[in-house]
């Protein structure tokens, strides 16, 4: 099956540039405007993405506010913080609250690549140790 990432952003000509982006990495991509849509979504859908990849700032709820509800939903869930406003302590927030990772915006194509990788290996070394593999 194919990697998935969901990506949410309130800006549109980010979601699409992001869009494009990712499918040239070869993944699969669906797109968001509001963090609430990505939680219905989660919801509706019997599967669920590999990653979701969400801006910080955004209307109404905030990145981090979505990052606390999807891992209450799925604590397994592989989130990656993007941010126009790059700071050490916002990583750090980002982290602690459970992002797989924090990206600045604009990122290039190379960047991205290198962050999914290393969030979908990290998932995946992570499950075989659940599983009792190795």
């Amino acid at each position: 099956m194919a990697t998935t990432i969901w990506v949410v952003d309130d800006e549109q000509a980010v979601r699409e540039a992001l869009e494009s982006m990712i499918k040239e990495l070869g993944y699969q991509v669906r797109t968001f405007a509001a963090a609430e849509e990505v939680l219905n979504a989660y919801k509706e859908t019997e599967v669920s993405p590999d990653v979701v990849i969400t801006d910080v700032r955004m209307p109404g709820m905030s990145g981090m506010d979505l990052t606390r509800a999807l891992l209450d939903i799925d604590p397994e869930a592989i989130l990656i913080i993007l941010t126009a406003y790059p700071s050490i302590p916002n990583a750090v927030e980002s982290i602690r609250g459970g992002a797989a990772d924090f990206l600045s915006k604009p990122c290039r194509i190379e960047e991205m690549r290198v962050r999914l990788e290393h969030a979908l290996e990290t998932a995946r070394g992570e499950q075989r140790l659940q599983a009792g593999g190795v």
